[in-house]
């Protein structure tokens, strides 16, 4: 009689061992590798938007596009994005609903200064941006990115600092960024502000001043401890952040569904805000 040859129990688990391991060395690897490919995909919706902001400042003799965005008036539509609003054009009410739709902040982005130059609201979030999946609505915002207030703010009080107005305002500006990744704060809105607030006054982030380092408005943090920015001469990079109290602070803002606007968290002799302060703005257009 001829025998039937096949594995053995023993031969099964150790392939399904190897299987195991393999997967083990794997896994972490397609993980890297999906999140290389997220913020590659990130600086290039970075691109995107410099380019329209460009094209906007081009067609309006070099002024550069509002970035007031949630702060838009009946007499003042000219932010680069306005605040969701419902089918019939209307803003939504404060604090935003939790029955606020794709829908609604995509009419928000489309009622924008650049709408005209990407209407692809796809480009208007970060493909690595995870709040879809992490945060109840109104939180779980659609739009990723804002815009420095350095950059065509109109400004109502004082900060510290001169803001960009005009294209021609602005020397080296490959060193200043211009559009970055912002965490929600609050549900005022469903959707980030549109404007990314820094504040230099009353003796805060004085460069020369380690002590005087300190957090305001929430960054997001969509690429593995780092966050991506596009710069003022249309390039865009990412930037790794060394200091663990800066991810504390992105983490417990984006966790706090109290904080309606910017938290003064001090936070002397972090790095990381030294780079921040240094690519802000000017030292020329600081008072």
């Amino acid at each position: 009689m001829s025998r039937t040859k096949g594995f053995t129990l023993i031969e099964l688990l150790v392939v399904i061992a190897i299987i195991a391991v393999l997967m083990g060395i794997i896994m972490p690897a397609l993980s890297t590798a999906k999140k290389v490919a997220s913020s590659a995909a990130c600086l290039g919706n970075h691109r995107t938007l410099l380019t329209a902001w460009f094209l906007y400042a081009d067609d309006h003799d070099g002024l550069l596009v509002n970035n007031r965005a949630c702060y838009d008036t009946p007499d003042d539509r000219t932010p680069w994005v306005l605040r969701p609003k419902d089918a019939a054009g209307n803003d939504l009410i404060k604090p935003a609903p939790i029955t606020i739709t794709d829908q609604d902040r995509f009419r928000g982005i489309q009622a924008g200064s650049l709408w005209k130059y990407v209407q692809d609201v796809g480009a208007y979030r970060c493909p690595g941006d995870n709040r879809r999946s992490t945060r109840n609505p109104p939180r779980d915002c659609w739009r990723s990115y804002s815009i420095s207030y350095a950059f065509g703010h109109v400004r109502t009080g004082t900060y510290g600092y001169r803001p960009y107005r005009r294209l021609t305002d602005i020397k080296n500006g490959a060193f200043y960024y211009v559009f970055l990744e912002e965490e929600h704060q609050g549900g005022n809105y469903g959707e980030n502000e549109g404007g990314w607030h820094f504040r230099l006054d009353g003796g805060q982030n004085v460069l020369e001043n380690p002590a005087s380092y300190t957090f305001y408005d929430a960054l997001a943090s969509f690429h593995n401890k780092s966050s991506t920015f596009g710069f003022a001469d249309g390039h865009a990079e990412r930037q790794k952040w060394t200091d663990k109290r800066t991810l504390e602070f992105i983490a417990s803002l984006g966790d706090d569904t109290s904080a309606l606007s910017g938290a003064y968290v001090n936070s002397a002799g972090n790095e990381d805000l030294y780079w921040l302060i240094e690519h802000f703005i000017a030292k020329e257009r600081r008072e």
